[in-house]
This record gives structure tokens, C-alpha cells and sequence, in this order.
């Protein structure tokens, strides 16, 4: 399981060194296109999409969401 998440932090790490550069980026989406079917890849793009929706949106908290304070005597 370990080294699962090894592999995985790497994976992240190696993507998105390779995505700063357009070029680079096209390349590598075309080289994961020509082995990965593109339903799986359509799949991993919304799961990523909604990892970075869930933790914007988590992350901001209005007035209206915060603790009441209790009276302080």
C-alpha cells in the first residue's frame, strides 16, 4: 500500500513538473492518449476536477458557517 502512494506522489510530482511547459504538456497527453483509453482518461480529468473543486470550496468559510461563540461571564 505504501509504495502505492509512492508511486502515486511521484506520478503527481512528474505531472505537474511536465505541465508548465505547453509543449511538453501537449506531448505527454499525447503519449498517455495513445495507451490509456480515452473514457479512463475523461475519468481521471473529473475526479482531479472535482479533488480541486471540493478543496476550494471547503476552504472558504462565510460568517454564516462559524461557530456561535458562548457568553463570556
Amino acid at each position: 500500500m505504501a509504495s502505492n502512494k509512492l508511486l502515486g506522489v511521484a506520478a503527481l510530482g512528474a505531472a505537474a513538473y511536465f505541465m508548465r511547459n505547453k509543449e511538453t504538456r501537449e506531448k505527454t497527453i499525447n503519449q498517455i492518449k495513445s495507451y490509456v483509453d480515452p473514457q479512463t482518461v475523461e475519468k481521471v480529468k473529473n475526479t482531479f476536477q472535482n479533488m480541486t473543486k471540493s478543496t476550494t470550496t471547503d476552504s472558504v468559510v462565510t460568517e454564516k458557517e462559524l461557530p456561535e461563540k458562548s457568553p463570556t461571564y
